[in-house]
């Protein structure tokens, strides 16, 4: 899959977790609020700094994702990238 690309600070957590080895699973829009979604294979290899305007949330749902890191890009639009278990 090719390299998803945030307009927001995720893009260096993202990268730090490809440096890592943990690959995309998906890089999808997810509507309404989602302008992009990346979701990893595997969970998080560490836990990041949060730039300023990021959030992190444990998810724990076996139907979505473990944990996420979210960035509003502008007001109710989103960025998010997620990880797998």
């Amino acid at each position: 899959m090719a390299t998803a690309r945030f307009v927001g600070p995720l893009q260096s957590i993202l990268q730090a977790e490809l440096a890592r080895g943990n690959p995309i699973r998906s890089a999808d829009p997810w509507p309404p609020h989602c302008r992009l979604l990346v979701l990893l294979d595997r969970p998080f290899q560490r836990r990041y700094p949060l730039p300023p305007g990021v959030l992190f949330k444990k998810v724990d749902d076996p139907h979505y994702w473990k944990a996420e890191y979210s960035f509003e890009v502008e007001p109710g639009l989103w960025e998010c990238l997620a990880c797998g278990f």
